[in-house]
């Protein structure tokens, strides 16, 4: 009888079957290292264990790309049976927080404490976070979408390019201050791009970790994204979703929009006890 794969196995043969972006690639390999036997036990047991330490949307996530990778095992033949018994998550999704515009400009302010502070690439460390904060925000681009932009994805006042998630194809209008940030980055890039050179996604993350700390913000870099929709939507209904690129109206509304902040710019149902209802209807 031959041995039954483990999920490792089943994810290197997924990968190559399809055609994913490297996030996505890292994300299924380590999951898949991480649970091991594929086995309902398994699977239960990973996924008891993980709760602990992760959100209720990071573990159905996770349970999600266990699933999928066991339905590809069988599909395939390599499996002779499909996942039965698995437990299921609750998704608790406490309310999105998103950065005011106030608070972002607070974070390119504190980022200019760091002008004529030389990264190990050389790039200089206020230049790399102003264009990290206005690209993120004004693009709602995936952090790895933003490290990979160069000078062959500006359009004029504009950026186009592909997301690397979904393989759709945005264009975002970029203000003046922005393309001076991203200007003063290529000034002195040694391959085009405009701040993914300077340094890696991960001391990135660390860097940025550090500037929101100095500011005095809670958050991760992750907010400009969910941040500019937000106030794309407190502008026009609808707008959010189109600046994130979601296919799906109902992501946005459900996990990138601060309805603390749009509440302030969307009408509020009159009072019934206080006549301004009659006093218009009767106008």
């Amino acid at each position: 009888m031959p041995r039954r794969p483990t999920f490792s196995k089943l994810a290197e043969l997924y990968i190559e079957s399809r055609l994913i972006c490297p996030e996505y690639r890292r994300q299924i390999r380590r999951i898949a290292r991480l649970c091991g036997s594929v086995t309902n036990d398994a699977v239960n047991s990973y996924l008891r264990g993980r709760q602990e330490s992760v959100t209720t949307i990071t573990l159905r996530n996770e349970r999600g790309h266990l699933l999928t990778l066991w339905k590809f095992g069988y599909q395939v033949g390599v499996l002779d049976d499909m996942p039965r018994g698995i437990l299921t998550v609750k998704v608790r999704r406490p309310p999105t927080k998103a950065w005011t515009p106030d608070q972002i400009r607070a974070l390119l302010s504190a980022a200019e404490d760091h002008r004529g502070v030389a990264m190990r690439s050389g790039a200089d460390r206020a230049a790399f976070l102003r264009a990290w904060i206005f690209l993120g925000y004004e693009t709602g681009a995936r952090l790895g979408d933003v490290m990979s932009f160069s000078e062959s994805h500006l359009r004029g006042d504009s950026i186009a390019w592909t997301q690397s998630k979904t393989g759709d194809p945005l264009t975002r209008v970029l203000t003046a201050p922005c393309r001076e940030a991203c200007g003063e980055m290529l000034s002195v890039s040694p391959d085009g791009r405009i701040i993914g050179w300077a340094t890696t996604k991960r001391n990135a993350t660390r860097i940025m970790r550090s500037l929101i700390d100095a500011a005095g913000l809670t958050g991760t870099g992750k907010w400009l994204r969910r941040s500019g929709a937000t106030h794309c939507e407190m502008i026009r209904a609808g707008a959010g979703r189109l600046h994130l690129g979601h296919r799906s109206p109902a992501l946005f509304e459900q996990a990138y929009c601060d309805w603390a902040q749009l509440r302030t710019v969307t009408p509020q149902a009159p009072s019934l006890l206080g006549g301004g209802l009659d006093e218009k209807a009767s106008a």
